[in-house]
């Protein structure tokens, strides 16, 4: 990262801002994060001072002393809390980790050197799709504060904020006549709803409750404010595609195909359907998606989407791969004009992705609009098969942890030469990033990727 209830949704809704935060107000939000991590007398022993980026435009950090304090210097938020860490780490030999989150601070602090570091790629990501399902299911907002000031402080300023989506599910098929019974007929419990929201099974875990929605749909607002107050862009979803059943009931003119069984799941939790993204329909529901999440979220126009999670597209010919990825893009622009799709690469490591399709689905849309993870590049990485995804932007990653298993694993010699590869052969490189399926596991393979 660095070199040398429904009626409390809508009033809460207010809350969110539409923006990344101002200066002075990410400047603010750094100090308070210091106030919580240290508490409040060791937090007086700080200063904040904002200073430029780097003439490429990069976060810059820096560490200094005005003979009595520790001066913290950022050209943001995160740039300000990951100068905070940087000191932590080197100064006072100490880790604010993702499990305990407690840090013991001497009686007299020492004071660092006039020292300054600049980021060397624009974005630090942060999250798997399924850490939301194995680790974050049941975390509350005492956790998310915790876990947001962790990120700002590991210099995450992209992390993914899937939390309260089925709220937007709901509004989004009311539109279309579904009803709320009918919703709980599809959505999967909290548990389970990363793998109901790729497509790959339905209801199981079932039926989620109105509470457990408009909860999810609450605390979603608080963790984008505070993401947002510190200068992070979060990471929102968009529609991928996947229908209720009563929905094709309801419009059975819609063209839709049915999922392969993911691990076996037997009707009615497998086989879901899937709306073509061709069809009318897809545009219709994309745009209504994006609007009501604006609504209730504001969004900061970066939406990942999977489309083919573990599950092939009923037809492997480049102008029809062409054709979906391409009205998957014009549906989001439908409801945000503005809007980038962020896209995991995972689904090109399975043997039906030749290089012909994966350059017909990239290519169909502009390079500026399609950004990608290289989900597991530290030990299979998709970009340097792909001539680094033929120009489009992506992010080098550090998956290695499946479903939250513990062991002491992992090869930091791999990562480090990995992306050291992707920086100086690739052009499109532009960020680093962990997407661990389960998390509170080997923290030093996570910690050294951020570094």
């Amino acid at each position: 990262r660095w070199v040398s209830c429904s009626a409390l949704i809508l009033g809460c809704a207010a809350c969110v801002a539409a923006d990344v935060a101002a200066a002075d107000e990410q400047k603010a939000a750094a100090a308070s994060l210091v106030w919580r991590v240290a508490g409040a007398a060791q937090a007086e022993h700080f200063r904040f001072e904002l200073i430029p980026s780097s003439a490429a435009g990069m976060e810059v950090m820096g560490l200094a002393s005005d003979g009595g304090n520790v001066i913290l210097r950022g050209s943001g938020g995160v740039a300000l809390a990951s100068a905070f860490n940087w000191y932590l780490n080197d100064f006072l030999n100490t880790t604010y980790d993702w499990s305990t989150y407690d840090v013991v601070f001497p009686s007299v602090l020492p004071l660092p050197p006039n020292t300054t570091l600049t980021r060397v790629v624009k974005h630090s990501y942060y999250l798997n799709v399924c850490t939301y399902g194995y680790s974050l299911a049941f975390a509350n907002w005492s956790y998310w504060e915790k876990h947001i000031d962790w990120m700002a402080m590991q210099g995450v300023n992209l992390p993914l904020a899937f939390l309260g989506q089925e709220k937007v599910l709901e509004l989004t098929f009311a539109r279309f006549n579904i009803t709320f019974e009918e919703m709980q007929e599809f959505i999967s419990g909290p548990a389970f709803l990363p793998w109901f929201r790729m497509g790959n099974m339905q209801a199981w875990g079932g039926p989620i409750t109105r509470h457990w929605i408009d909860d999810r749909a609450v605390l979603q607002m608080l963790v984008l404010a505070r993401m947002r107050s510190l200068g992070m862009t979060p990471v929102l979803p968009a529609f991928a595609g996947f229908l209720p059943p009563a929905f094709v009931s309801k419009h059975p003119h819609v063209n839709v195909s049915r999922s392969a069984r993911w691990n076996n799941f037997p009707d009615p939790y497998g086989s879901v359907y899937i709306l073509e993204p061709t069809d009318l329909m897809y545009n219709a529901l994309g745009q209504a998606f994006i609007e009501e999440q604006t609504r209730l979220y504001s969004t900061d126009h970066i939406y990942q989407c999977d489309t083919y999670n573990e599950m092939r597209p009923h037809s492997g010919d480049p102008a029809y791969l062409a054709s979906s990825s391409k009205a998957v893009m014009s549906a989001m622009r439908a409801g945000d004009p503005k809007a980038v799709w962020l896209m995991q690469a995972w689904l090109f490591l399975d043997e039906f992705w030749t290089p012909d399709r994966i350059q017909a689905y990239l290519g169909a849309v502009p390079d500026d609009d399609l950004w990608i993870l290289d989900l597991q590049a530290e030990s299979r990485a998709v970009w340097q098969r792909t001539k680094s995804f033929y120009g489009k932007p992506f992010i080098w990653n550090t998956l290695h942890d499946f479903g939250g298993q513990q062991g002491l694993t992992g090869n930091l010699p791999q990562i480090s030469s990995g992306f050291g590869a992707a920086l100086n052969l690739s052009r499109s490189l532009q960020g680093v990033g962990i997407t661990m399926e389960g998390i509170w596991t080997n923290y030093i393979v996570y910690d050294f990727t951020l570094s």
